[in-house]
């Protein structure tokens, strides 16, 4: 599979160390996928537990307490979508959550 680099939005040099908008911006996610990505990115590669992904999804504008389902539904158009730029999200454990993984040649802004 063929990895789409991510561009810096101004040059459109490729970055080694995008941050969370960058990737957000280069992928094109809604809002409710942002943040989930956001979530993990608090991580920091550790695992994120299901629950606080599922709290960070209920913090949009929407007020509707969104479902173990509707984390697996948006989590699942979240890694088709990371796929393209070599990040993934694989599951930590029985019942440990979620973490995120970058390629080599990429590593998250740490801000």
């Amino acid at each position: 599979m063929k990895i789409d680099p991510i561009s810096c939005p101004c040059c459109k040099k490729a970055v080694r160390f995008p941050s969370l908008d960058i990737v957000i911006d280069h992928c094109k996610l809604p809002p409710m996928q942002a943040r989930i990505l956001g979530a993990l990115c608090k991580g920091k590669g550790q695992p994120v537990q299901t629950e606080m992904i599922i709290a960070a999804m209920d913090r949009g504008l929407d007020v509707k307490s969104h479902t173990y389902n509707d984390f697996k539904i948006e989590l699942c158009r979240l890694r088709r979508r990371l796929k393209n730029v070599g990040i993934a999200i694989p599951n930590v454990g029985y019942a440990q959550g979620y973490r995120i993984v970058f390629p080599e040649h990429m590593e998250m802004r740490k801000d």
